[in-house]
C-alpha cells in the first residue's frame, strides 16, 4: 500500500448522532515502525478507527507528523514514553536521563525498570515536558495524554506527576471521559485475521448502551514489521496486520452500522 493510497482514500462517515452506544478505537504507537503509520492510517480512512497516539521520541516521528497533518479529521494523543520494548528498533529520551536509559543512551525494555528506586522524578518530569511541548510544537492538535506501557504511571509517584503535568498543560489523560468503559481487545494476540473479525463483531453486537473504548496496534505486515519482536513475540507483523483487517473488514462496519454505533474519539470526548 502506497502513501499516495493512503492519504487519498475517503474517510468513512460517522454513524447517526441519535445513536445511544459511542464507540472510541484508539490505534497504538504511530511514531515507532513505518507499518505502524501506514496502519494507523489505513485504520482511520477504511475502518473504525478514529484516535491515535504519537510516540515523540519514535524514529518515525517526522513521517508521522506528516501523515497526521495530511489527515486532519483524525484525533490525536500523546504517547508518553519511558520504555521501548523492542530488540531490533529502539527510541532514546529527547532529554538527559542518566538514571533510565542503558549503556548506549536507550529506554529500558521493561516497565519495572522505570520504576526503579533510582529513576529520577526530576528526569521524568523534564521529558515528559519535553514530550508534549514538542507534539504541540510539531502537532498542535494533539490534545491528551497516554502512557506507553503504562510507565508514566507506574508508581503512585509517577502517576502524581504526570498527572500534575496533565492539568498544567491542560492535556486530559486519554480516559479522563466521563462514563467510559474500557474492554480489552475481543480476541487474542495470536488468533487468526477471520478469529479477530469474528470477536471484534460479536463484541460489537454485546455492546450496551453508554460509551466504550478499546485500544490496539493496527500495522501493515512489511519486511520492516517482521524484523520488530522481542523474546517470545517474533510474529509482530501478521499478529498486528490482522487487527488492521479485523478494523476495516466489511462485516465489522456492517456490524457498526446496524447498532447505529456512534464512532468517536478521545478528544470529542474527555473532560477538560
Amino acid at each position: 500500500m502506497t502513501r499516495r493510497t493512503l492519504l487519498t482514500t475517503a474517510v468513512l462517515p460517522l454513524a447517526a448522532a441519535a445513536s445511544n452506544i459511542k464507540l472510541i478505537i484508539i490505534g497504538d504507537d504511530i511514531g515507532a515502525v513505518h507499518a505502524i503509520g501506514e496502519g494507523t492510517i489505513a485504520a482511520y480512512q477504511k475502518g473504525i478507527m478514529r484516535s491515535a497516539n504519537l510516540i515523540v521520541c519514535g524514529p518515525w516521528l517526522t513521517e508521522s507528523i506528516h501523515l497526521l497533518e495530511a489527515n486532519p479529521g483524525l484525533d490525536v494523543g500523546i504517547h508518553l514514553a519511558l520504555t521501548s520494548e523492542w530488540d531490533s528498533v529502539k527510541w532514546r529520551p529527547l532529554t538527559s536521563m542518566p538514571s533510565l536509559v542503558d549503556a548506549n543512551g536507550f529506554f529500558p525494555p521493561r516497565t519495572r525498570d522505570v520504576a526503579a528506586p533510582v529513576v529520577k522524578l526530576s528526569e521524568v518530569e523534564a521529558e515528559i515536558r519535553a514530550q508534549i511541548e514538542t507534539a504541540k510544537r510539531l502537532l498542535p492538535r494533539a490534545s491528551w495524554l497516554s502512557t506507553h506501557m503504562g510507565a508514566a504511571t507506574a508508581t503512585p509517584a509517577l502517576k502524581e506527576l504526570t498527572l500534575k503535568l496533565a492539568a498544567e498543560y491542560k492535556t486530559p489523560m486519554q480516559d479522563a471521559i466521563p462514563g467510559l468503559t474500557r474492554h480489552r481487545a475481543p480476541y487474542s494476540g495470536t488468533s487468526t485475521t477471520q478469529d479477530k473479525v469474528n470477536g471484534m463483531i460479536k463484541w460489537i453486537e454485546g455492546l450496551t448502551p453508554g460509551i466504550h473504548s478499546m485500544v490496539d496496534h493496527p500495522a501493515t505486515d512489511t519486511p520492516e514489521m517482521r524484523r520488530v519482536g522481542h523474546p517470545g513475540n517474533y510474529n509482530v507483523a501478521e499478529q498486528r496486520a490482522g487487527i488492521l483487517a479485523a478494523w476495516t473488514h466489511p462485516a465489522v462496519l456492517e456490524a457498526v452500522k446496524q447498532r447505529n454505533i456512534e464512532l468517536t474519539s478521545v478528544g470529542a470526548s474527555v473532560t477538560r
